[in-house]
């Protein structure tokens, strides 16, 4: 498909925020397996470790403050109980503040975390069901921070085995702030591949709700989303 010169600048600022985000999910996933790996032991209780807990943090928080458009970040994990030991629920998560980078309190003992069990979220389940970096939403965060948000996901293991998920958190209203400026009096709608808004230039079609893609041309897609011109506003 022709993408209209115009649309050029928003097509790569939305590229840019793509793969800017894509590639630090995968790095901080990765810079968590090494993490681990400087640790002795192979059993995956190796993540109670306080130590192991700080190496992970550091990784998370510099991966807030070296990635554009992200807003928060973190590892969810899950360790599957035995006939000896309890399931175990481990999240730690981060976000960025006009003073600095925060811990989110969410006070997440055992049970609250239960209450939550990542393994029913969609970021968390795609990521472990296909082994590679996924990108969910956009949906209502009601755990961190109550807004519409887009989630880069990538699986974590520990010797071949999955242990949990690095994600990375880029809010729909940041997505706005980089796009508005570039539509150049276009009507588009940005979606996902479900048609899902993400973003769009007329009021009519809001962010969260399915596009009704009659009136629609598809004029840009990706591995996540797709971006569609409007040929009328409709009734």
């Amino acid at each position: 498909m022709n993408v209209p010169a115009t649309l050029i600048p928003f097509t790569r600022k939305i590229d840019d925020i793509i793969s800017t985000t894509i590639e630090a999910t995968i790095v901080l996933a990765g810079q968590i397996e090494a993490a681990l790996g400087e640790f002795q032991g192979d059993d995956h209780k190796l993540l109670l470790d306080p130590a192991v807990k700080r190496a992970i943090q550091e990784h998370i928080k510099e991966t807030l403050n070296l990635t554009p458009y992200c807003s928060g970040s973190g590892f969810a994990s899950h360790i599957e109980g035995s006939h000896e030991e309890k399931e175990y629920w481990l999240l730690e998560w981060w976000y960025k503040k006009a003073d600095g980078v925060k811990k989110v309190n969410l006070d997440l003992d055992q049970a609250t975390q239960q209450r939550l069990d990542f393994r029913t979220f969609e970021w968390f389940k795609d990521a472990q069901e296909n082994g590679k970096a996924y990108i969910h939403g956009p949906y209502v965060d009601y755990v961190c921070n109550t807004s519409y948000t887009l989630t880069s996901a990538m699986p974590v293991y520990f010797h071949q085995r999955f242990i949990g998920v690095a994600a990375i958190d880029v809010l729909v209203s940041e997505v706005e702030e980089e796009l508005l400026p570039l539509f150049n009096n276009h009507k588009v709608v940005l979606t996902n591949l479900d048609q899902r808004i993400i973003f769009s230039t007329y009021p009519k079609y809001r962010v969260g709700e399915l596009l009704n893609a009659a009136g629609a041309v598809e004029v840009y897609k990706t591995e996540y989303c797709t971006l569609y011109e409007l040929i009328k506003n409709g009734p």
